[in-house]
């Protein structure tokens, strides 16, 4: 969909405001450009933002036409690394002259978005990296960039914006040795964390990440609480069900909200477990129990990916990460008010590298198995759909019992019967 926008990217020197070129878009469709940012890159340097790092600068003009502006809703302005590793962080500030309107500087996952208003405006976009762990990060990082109108759809009546949560297919697997995580590592040659050798046995690890989006109406929403400064082994969460008045509706005690001793901050307990299951010769799982199965991993969920990518009813990044792992600013006196979520049109994607994202494989023969992740197993939070919960998809294991493991995702990935 455009926006009436004018975008001018800026790739080599930066000439004079008056003197770059750009391109107008006046209709209901999107507007996109294409980047890269490069650390300590002297071109641009004018904003505090820019002034440590070095920054990718474009221009955006907002010129609605009056059947566009005069509807509910937003500007969309977003960015997403390409070909990028997940510690290749972006971040992006929005200034209007000199004054900075917007600031979009999660650092983990691989998009950020903020909106505007549908106001007539010019602005200038500061795009630079921002990563959780600067020492991992690339030099330099391609990304994307999106400009779109995002009109709030009227409700007749009041409703509860419920969220759905649809299981995504694994996009990578190995046995390939993880980098270390806080103070967890993995002995040289080892595809398994020493946590997961000591408290699973593990020997042999088929790691792989995990991805879900949320494709419903609403927000998965996530609230939680301890006193100020304690973190209990185990807290209540309830999810808080918004409506479409702008109200909410908390329900209390959906699932068990443990601290992560490793990862230092909650999970929401046993919010999705994979499992390998032998198939037959039309790759449908076979018999009565699965193969091997993974431990039900918690997750800390956020907008990492913006998986409606130049579609419309996304909305505003809400949930960014590393957010989950502190409290609310505006936490009560004397407590410590947690959230986490993902918002409309937006995923959340746990990396093969991190902890427990694992299954541990070393009693299997060499074959074909069928990858199955199911989230909300027990389906705790209320949803739109739950048969969106579970996928397969085929993955071949060679070398397991010769010592060079080599995992192959295979294809077509398929919801679970």
């Amino acid at each position: 969909m455009v926006v009436p926008v004018l975008v001018s990217l800026l790739t080599a020197a930066v000439p004079a405001a008056a003197d770059r070129p750009g391109v107008v878009v006046d209709s209901d469709r999107s507007a996109s450009w294409r980047g890269w940012v490069v650390q300590d890159d002297p071109r641009v340097r004018d904003v505090p933002e820019c002034r440590p790092v070095g920054c990718d600068r474009a221009d955006v003009a907002v010129r609605l036409p009056a059947r566009l502006r005069d509807r509910p809703g937003g500007v969309e302005l977003a960015i997403r690394a390409v070909g990028a590793t997940p510690d290749d962080s972006l971040g992006f500030a929005v200034y209007q002259g000199g004054r900075r309107v917007a600031l979009a500087d999660a650092q983990i996952g691989t998009s950020r978005s903020v909106w505007l208003p549908k106001t007539t405006a010019r602005y200038t976009v500061y795009v630079f990296q921002n990563p959780f762990v600067p020492e991992l990060a690339s030099r330099t990082v391609r990304y994307e960039g999106l400009v779109e109108n995002e009109d709030s759809r009227a409700e007749p009546e009041p409703r509860d914006l419920l969220p759905d949560l649809e299981a995504l297919p694994q996009r990578f697997a190995t046995f390939d040795t993880p980098p270390p995580f806080f103070g967890d590592a993995a002995e040289p040659g080892s595809s398994c964390f020493r946590s997961e050798v000591e408290e699973r046995d593990a020997r042999l690890c088929l790691r792989f990440g995990q991805a879900m989006a949320n494709t419903g109406d609403g927000p998965v929403d996530v609230r939680y609480r301890t006193p100020a400064g304690q973190r209990p082994d185990e807290v209540p969460g309830a999810q808080r069900v918004h409506r479409s008045d702008g109200t909410f509706t908390d329900v209390p005690s959906v699932g068990a909200m443990h601290y992560h001793a490793i990862h230092s901050h909650y999970h929401f307990e046993d919010f999705s477990v994979s499992e390998l299951w032998a198939v037959d010769a039309d790759g449908r799982p076979t018999g009565t129990s699965p193969a091997a199965t993974g431990k039900k991993n918690g997750f800390c969920m956020a907008d990492t990916e913006l998986a409606w990518w130049d579609r419309k009813g996304n909305a505003p990044q809400t949930y960014p990460a590393p957010r989950c792992l502190d409290p609310e600013p505006d936490s009560p006196p004397g407590v410590d008010a947690f959230k986490n979520g993902i918002a409309r049109g937006w995923a959340d994607e746990y990396w093969w590298a991190l902890p427990d994202q694992m299954i541990e494989v070393s009693g299997l023969a060499d074959g074909t198995y069928a990858l199955v992740t199911r989230v909300d197993p027990v389906n705790r939070l209320r949803e739109l759909d739950e048969g969106d919960n579970c996928v397969r998809v085929p993955i071949t294991l060679t070398g397991l019992a010769a010592g060079a493991p080599v995992a192959t995702l295979g294809s077509p990935a398929v919801p679970c019967d």
